[in-house]
């Protein structure tokens, strides 16, 4: 490595001239990109330079150059990334740049990554490239335990996987049918955690996945329990059922139907629990179903006073009393009296 010797009253001192480049990339800046790709997966970074540079490197962090584009294509990197790194030197219509490959990404391959730019061997500080790359990943594998019964056949089974850096769940699958959960995911700074609600008469398969992901029943299979000696460790079953008699035959059709007689027979002391707040539907209804009902009475109340107000008013009023005059004595002066009656 080349050193550079600078004197003082007191003496001289070797600094390396990577660390020199560092501070001066910290002092007068650079283009710095950020990436946040997950694991497995695949990334592409990108290093533009002057086409007029006599070299280009690339390193990983503060380490060492794993790339100079004075050596080709050659690479220095450990072992388990020398197959997965591929460097590609491009020049676009007078625009030149190093485009970095990772494939299969891991999380060993977070870091910031550095193009440092040379012409006749000084360093081109203004072209200095950084981009950072963030490795996010799931939760590890999912590991499941017997808990409590929950009655007849039924038992609750606590499942727990290596938390991820992405928001993860654990599901499980038992003849081929989705499992239902009784809690929520609950992730602490190490450990994913989950209770399921499982049958012991049949093999139950769990994995983990991150909560926006979707694992088929074919692809869950980062545990098993209550499988005999003599069964495969297959969480992709046949669809028809013969190990349960008394629910229908399983297809693609009717997958619903078989889930819904299942859901039927769970323990009633635990069907609505399936979240963690175990709501019970009827003390949130029954309210409304009283306020529903006096608010009918009422109103029929008011109906039946109003049908009633509106036939009285349809009667007939009281025809008044004719007196018949003729009947009555006349008087000397020409009028009549009225008859006494006692």
């Amino acid at each position: 490595m080349l050193k550079v010797l600078f004197h003082s009253l007191t003496g001289g001192f070797n600094i390396p001239l990577l660390l020199i480049s560092i501070i001066l990339i910290n002092l007068y800046g650079c283009k710095s990109t950020q990436l946040s790709e997950i694991q497995g997966q695949d990334a592409n970074l990108i290093f533009p330079y002057p086409c007029d540079s006599t070299e280009v490197t690339l390193q990983h962090s503060n380490g060492d150059p794993f790339y100079r584009s004075t050596d080709g294509s050659s690479l220095s990197l450990p072992g388990g990334q020398l197959h997965r790194f591929q460097v590609q030197n491009r020049n676009k219509n007078g625009n030149c740049s190093l485009d970095l490959t990772i494939i299969n990404l891991m999380r060993i391959d977070a870091g910031k990554y550095i193009s440092l730019v040379y012409k006749n061997g000084q360093s081109i500080v203004d072209h200095t490239t950084r981009v950072g790359l963030q490795i996010d990943y799931p939760p590890g594998k999912a590991s499941c335990v017997e808990s409590e019964g929950k009655g007849g056949d039924w038992v609750s089974i606590d499942c727990t996987a290596n938390v991820g850096s992405l928001s993860g769940k654990i599901e499980c699958y038992q003849g081929g049918v989705w499992m239902p959960s009784l809690t929520d995911p609950i992730e602490t700074v190490t450990l994913l955690t989950q209770t399921i609600l499982i049958r012991k008469s049949q093999p139950v398969f769990c994995c983990s996945s991150t909560l926006d992901e979707y694992k088929l029943r074919c692809e869950c299979n980062d545990t098993g329990l209550y499988k005999a000696d003599d069964d495969i460790n297959d969480p992709c079953p046949p669809l028809e059922i013969t190990t349960m008699a008394h629910f229908p035959t399983l297809t693609e059709n009717n997958q619903s139907d078989y889930y819904s007689t299942m859901m039927s027979s769970i323990p009633i002391n635990t069907k609505h629990c399936i979240s963690t707040k175990c709501v019970n539907i009827h003390s949130i209804f029954w309210p409304i179903e009283v306020i529903v009902l006096i608010l009918s009475l009422f109103f029929h109340y008011k109906i039946k006073t109003k049908i009633r107000n509106n036939n009285n008013n349809d009667k007939d009023p009281p025809i008044p009393l004719q007196l018949n005059t003729s009947l009555l004595p006349t008087m000397k002066n020409g009028s009549r009296k009225k008859k006494e009656f006692v």
